[in-house]
Order: structure tokens, then sequence, then C-alpha cells
């Protein structure tokens, strides 16, 4: 590659970095404190809601940008697409946001690489998945990992197109592996708004135990594929 060549994408690189932060700070700030009270859900719910009949396009942005700027909480936001638009709806839409948003970081990464990786990846994450760089059953791996509980899966959204994996294979996969938790979140959300508590308590405690087992399961999947 030639310098100009070379230079024009460090210079791209910056500015959809120095965009992505801008984001981050004037909207996405002031999201993850609402996200993180009961108050705060609140009124981001009745922010929805005043949309009308845009709120569930507005909800699909906000999921998308939660996956795109991996550092916001997903599940308060799923619990709040419950509340919101009830079980199905609030699964379909919590789903859809998800896809896309995956997508949009699928095609970022594929177009400015490992440096914009970094801007949201540690060094020592990267190299706790590192073996799937030269891993040959990339879609098993991508099931797997995006179904396990306790596995950043914001973050794996932004390591795998790092790897070989294809395009197609990759949002399809990832999107059915995740789609339990999704749908368990969001239950959580609906039970609450419609008062059924004891729904509400069961999967809260099978989200918990599925939780522990699945962080159990991550290190043991990382301790066995990182030996050397």
């Amino acid at each position: 590659m030639s310098t100009e060549k070379q230079t024009g994408k460090k210079i791209l690189l910056a500015a959809v970095g120095a965009g992505m932060l801008f984001v981050g700070i004037r909207f996405l700030m002031p999201l993850c404190q609402m996200l993180g009270t009961a108050q705060g859900r609140e009124q981001l719910a009745a922010l929805i809601e005043r949309a009308g009949i845009f709120a569930p396009l507005l909800f699909l942005g906000l999921m998308a940008m939660q996956i795109v700027i991996a550092f916001i909480p997903g599940g308060p936001l799923e619990i709040t697409a419950g509340v919101l638009f009830g079980g199905w709806l609030g699964t379909i839409l919590t789903v859809t946001g998800a896809f896309l948003g995956t997508l949009l970081v699928y095609h970022l990464v594929k177009k400015f690489g490992r440096p914009l990786v970094s801007c949201f990846v540690s060094e020592k994450k990267m190299k706790h998945y590192a073996f799937l760089e030269e891993e040959d059953k990339l879609e098993f791996w991508v099931f797997v990992l995006f179904l396990i509980p306790g596995i950043p899966k914001d973050l794996l959204t932004y390591i795998m197109p790092l790897t070989k994996v294809d395009e197609k294979q990759f949002l399809i996969l990832s999107t059915l592996a995740r789609f339990p938790a999704l749908m368990a979140s969001v239950l959580i959300g609906d039970s609450l708004s419609e008062g059924r508590y004891w729904l509400c308590v069961i999967i809260a405690c099978i989200s918990a135990t599925a939780l522990f087992a699945g962080f159990q399961l991550k290190k043991h999947i990382l301790k066995e594929r990182n030996k050397s």
C-alpha cells in the first residue's frame, strides 16, 4: 500500500474514531447513566413512548448503537424492550437491533482493522481469543461463544471480523446464539410490566444459574484453547 493510501486510511480511521467518541460522549453516556438506575430506565421508557409510531425505530437505533459502542450495558435496554413492547415484539426488535449493530461492526472492522478494534478491546482480551485467528472450525466457535452466558458478546463482535469467518455465517450464527439470552431479558421486562413477578423470578434464577455455568465454561475453554 502506498504512503498516500496509508495516510488516507489513518485519517479516515481517526475521523471515524472521533465521530464515535463524540456520539458516545454526547448521546450514549447519558444513556448509560439512565440505564444504570430504575428511575433512569423509567425516563428512557417514557422518552421512547413519546416517539409514538416511531418508537420501534427509535429502539432499533438504540439497540444497534449498544452493540457498536460496546461499553454500553445491553441487559437494561433489553428489559426496557419487554416493558414497552411486550414479549414477542420486544424480542423481535431486540434481536433485529442486535443483528443491525453486528452488521455495522463487521463492516467497520473489515474497513479499519485492528486499530479500530483496539479502541474497544484491550490487548489482554484480544490475546484470550487469539486462537480464533488460526481456528479452522470458526463457525462452530462463533455459535458456541455467542451462546455461552458470561462471554462478552459485544467484544467478540469486534474480534470475530479479524478472523477468516464468512460474513453471512457470522451474522446468522451469532444472531441465533444471542437469541435465548436476549429473549430471557425481554421476558423479564414483559413479566414485570404485567405483574407476573413469579415468572420474572424464575427467568432470573435460570439466567443466573446459566451465567455461573457460563463463566466456568468460559474459563475452561480459554485455558484449553490457549495452551502453549
